[in-house]
């Protein structure tokens, strides 16, 4: 991460991140790059399984969780992931590894994960993936396997959905998410994109044919 590529943190809306990472060196200077290139995403780093569960216990607000595969006190990444996946279901999941173990991506895509980031990527790769999936993207190494099909909305877009279903204001969404409005704002901007709709109603009507969203028996 020593080069320095074009600005694209910058332009990421505020969101929080909690980074589970034993090795000093790599989350030090993982945590600095994030300082430098985007004073405005929160970031917070631990070192292992149990502190991270315990930051979500106290701050479930958290949007994304990069957790390295190999972790102290007998606990892989992919086991807390999952564990968080059950437990807080709103918080997004990446693992980060530098292991040369070619099956890690594709488990970690089969677990329902947002991304697999090897530790070797250059800055501008890394940059490149954590835009995209903040922005509700998946991104997986090029060449891992996985089904084709269409990515599904962000655990939080997910959760953004369903309040819009139930007719909820940007306020109200905020309120209840413990975010800003015009973080909901951005939120919503990249639903109406993905889904190509013009309005709230549009959008939960397409969310729900997709499967996106349950929509209850006469509303939205």
């Amino acid at each position: 991460m020593s080069s320095m590529p074009p600005a694209l943190l910058p332009h990421l809306p505020p969101a929080r991140l909690l980074i589970v990472e034993d090795h000093p060196l790599y989350r030090d200077g993982l945590l600095a790059l994030l300082q430098r290139r985007a004073p405005q995403l929160q970031c917070q780093a631990v070192e292992h399984a149990d502190a991270a569960l315990s930051h979500l216990a106290l701050r479930a607000d958290v949007d994304l969780l990069l957790a390295d595969h190999q972790l102290p006190g007998g606990r892989d990444g992919l086991s807390l992931l999952a564990e968080v996946g059950e437990r807080f279901p709103t918080v997004a999941r990446v693992l980060v590894s530098g292991s040369e173990d070619p099956h890690l991506p594709e488990q970690a895509r089969r677990a329902g994960l947002m991304g697999f980031l090897p530790k070797g990527l250059d800055a501008l790769r890394w940059e490149m993936a954590l835009v995209r999936i903040l922005g509700g993207e998946p991104w997986f190494p090029h060449g891992a396997r996985g089904p084709a099909a269409e990515p599904g909305p962000t655990p939080r877009q997910a959760t953004i959905l369903a309040h819009l279903a139930d007719g909820w204001s940007n306020k109200t969404i905020a309120r209840e998410l413990g975010i800003t409005e015009r973080t909901v704002k951005y939120h919503l901007a990249e639903i109406y994109g993905r889904l190509g709709a013009a309005n709230r109603a549009e959008a939960v009507a397409r969310a729900g044919a997709r499967g996106w969203v349950v929509l209850r028996q006469g509303g939205a």
